[in-house]
């Protein structure tokens, strides 16, 4: 019976959930944490599949990355301290890419060009395209935090939804979290 038990626990229950979709959708003015003091206001139509709300906290108080979903077009936010430049933070975000075998998205893209949020942070961004795929990174330093969003997805998704993430993106802000 103990048995039983330990394999519902950790197997079965694990391997529904691992196969169930994800579904928890932005609502009008959800604002996420990106780092404690980073914050990013999601399009309502989006999924959150990871990330929290700020007003959330998960066990142990750190803040996730954010993945968001729609249609197969997916953006992922990261953030880890960092004291070099965005074109620093790109170069190394291309790096490790390509050295797990994602290729170096540089390459295919032209030089990065220069992003601001609407609040005024500053940073580098590129885009890439290719046949059957089309996205952005881009990188923004924080008081020594380096923040990376990727997005990617079918070119013509990535299209359709091109003001709705760029506007996303621009929404990252260092400032007034605790007015939120």
């Amino acid at each position: 019976m103990i048995l039983a038990v330990w394999l519902l626990w950790t197997v079965a229950l694990p391997a529904v959930d691992s196969v169930l979709p994800q579904n928890d959708p932005v609502m009008p003015g959800d604002v996420l944490s990106v780092t404690e003091s980073v914050t990013m206001r999601p399009a309502t139509d989006w999924n959150v599949a990871s990330g929290f709300r700020i007003d959330q906290r998960g066990a142990d108080d750190s803040v996730p990355n954010i993945e968001l979903t729609r249609g197969n077009i997916t953006l992922t936010t990261r953030a880890d301290t960092f004291d070099g430049t965005p074109d620093e933070l790109l170069t190394q975000v291309d790096a490790v890419s390509a050295a797990t075998g994602g290729g170096s998205v540089l390459e295919l893209s032209g030089s990065p060009t220069p992003f601001a949020t609407d609040t005024g942070l500053t940073g580098a961004q590129v885009d890439f395209t290719t046949p059957s795929i089309a996205g952005s990174i881009t990188a923004l330093i924080v008081d020594g935090t380096g923040i990376e969003v990727q997005v990617s997805g079918p070119p013509e998704q990535i299209a359709d939804r091109a003001p709705e993430i760029t506007t996303m993106i621009a929404s990252i802000s260092a400032e007034n979290r605790e007015a939120q």
